[in-house]
């Protein structure tokens, strides 16, 4: 009996540890040199993210417009530019069925047809079946390689592979529109591309940068080759663009000093993660240190995030990833 007191003190301690651990990290300030507004701000842009939610279409500016939402939870950012002769879809959506959605909001906007669309990563491709035959379809050339091999589940059908890839870095005029489209490293997945409109002064990111996602975490997936060290230097290359807005992925826009300050808190992640890498810690005394609980991550609810620690297995991952 004394043992099993001594077992239940033992673990109702390391609750209340890894509880005051929790609220710690809650009430920090943030990395050095955030100012407390700007994190306030990007906190602000996480809480009112909203997974389910009906599709609504926003001008940005000028001829670029965003489509948000959508039916049964399809919440992907899309965008699309109207060109002189057509119009210029970016990134897909979930669902041949979603996607149809944002062509019927396109035709109250321009009678153009949609003959190019950008794919800019390849975790959520599956709409872009619905557009129309024979288009032009451009993406990074790993994502085209992800399409390639990719399952039943998630196959697009071969006709709607992409077209024409892109490398690193390649600029074009697309129906009068200037687009410099871009690649530096494997980040949310292998082939992330940022489609950049520089007369517009708008980077749709993809996913690089999601509000469904707390402060400390981003959408990393090892399963598609992405990396947190790839992320990071994504968003340092990002963030030389000339762009006032940055496209989300999941979400709403974000400033150039948003992405600046999501980018100082998973750097902050890193360098406190490489020194306990260092020094032969644990991914759970790790956990512990940055006030993250060990249980396994998990979502409660469809607008619930998921816990911090998704990025910190996935950080841990590849520091201690053996060649």
């Amino acid at each position: 009996m004394n043992n099993l007191r001594r077992l239940a003190f033992g673990l109702a301690v390391t609750a209340a540890f890894v509880s005051c651990a929790w609220l710690a990290a809650a009430q920090q300030p943030g990395p050095k040199g955030v100012n407390p507004k700007d994190k306030e701000r990007l906190q602000a842009l996480i809480d009112d993210y909203k997974r389910l939610e009906p599709l609504k279409v926003t001008k940005i500016n000028d001829n670029i417009y965003l489509a948000k939402g959508g039916r049964g939870g399809n919440d992907a950012n899309v965008g699309f530019v109207v060109g002189k002769r057509g119009v210029i879809f970016v990134d897909s959506k979930n669902s041949a069925e979603s996607e149809k959605d944002v062509l019927v909001e396109i035709a109250k906007i321009t009678s153009e047809p949609v003959n190019t669309a950008i794919i800019l990563h390849s975790d959520h491709e599956l709409g872009i079946s619905a557009l129309p035959a024979g288009l032009t379809i451009i993406a990074q050339e790993n994502t085209k390689k992800e399409m390639e091999v990719s399952t039943a589940h998630d196959a697009v059908p071969r006709d709607y592979f992409p077209t024409r890839t892109i490398a690193k870095d390649e600029t074009m005029t697309i129906d009068g529109v200037r687009v410099r489209l871009l690649h530096w490293a494997p980040a949310h997945a292998s082939g992330d591309l940022i489609a950049y409109f520089p007369a517009q002064r708008v980077a749709f990111a993809g996913d690089l940068i999601v509000t469904d996602f707390p402060l400390g975490a981003t959408q990393i997936h090892p399963e598609l080759h992405g990396s947190v060290a790839g992320w990071i230097e994504s968003v340092k290359e990002m963030l030389a663009l000339n762009a006032d807005t940055y496209v989300s992925g999941h979400g709403d826009l974000f400033t150039k000093n948003d992405v600046r300050t999501k980018l100082a808190f998973i750097e902050d992640k890193w360098d406190k993660m490489r020194l306990m890498v260092a020094q032969g810690k644990s991914l759970d005394e790790i956990k512990t240190a940055l006030g993250e609980s060990i249980e396994p991550p998990k979502r409660e609810a469809p607008d619930s995030l998921p816990p911090p620690t998704v990025t910190t297995e996935v950080v841990y991952n590849e520091m201690t990833k053996k060649d």
